[in-house]
């Protein structure tokens, strides 16, 4: 008796799990297509590029930023000449809202 196989075709967030991809990151969007149309087999999406092992993507600037010393302490107040420097228990960074879809690939 013979039995039917059937095929399942994987989206790229399960085949993400069975084979991680490598993470490519350009200093542009234009570097991003020339690296992708380089090595050929990509499909483009939004804000980056995809293939089988690799995903292509671009910083378009600064991704983060450090948080301001008032988030760290608010009883500092005002900034003022009296209390610099101001040197934080440690340095908080936070996402850039114009890239913070960059963050996300």
């Amino acid at each position: 008796m013979a039995t039917k196989a059937t095929t399942k075709k994987s989206t790229s967030r399960s085949s993400a799990v069975d084979h991680p991809k490598a993470l490519i990151i350009a200093e542009k969007p234009s570097v991003a297509s020339d690296i992708a149309k380089a090595l050929g087999g990509f499909t483009k999406h939004e804000d980056y590029f995809e293939s089988d092992s690799y995903l292509i993507s671009s910083a378009v600037g600064h991704l983060l930023e450090i948080a301001a010393p008032e988030e760290f302490d608010v009883k500092r107040g005002k900034w003022s000449f009296a209390n610099l420097p101001v040197v934080p228990p440690y340095f908080d960074l936070r996402p850039i809202a114009k890239t913070e879809s960059r963050l996300k690939v």
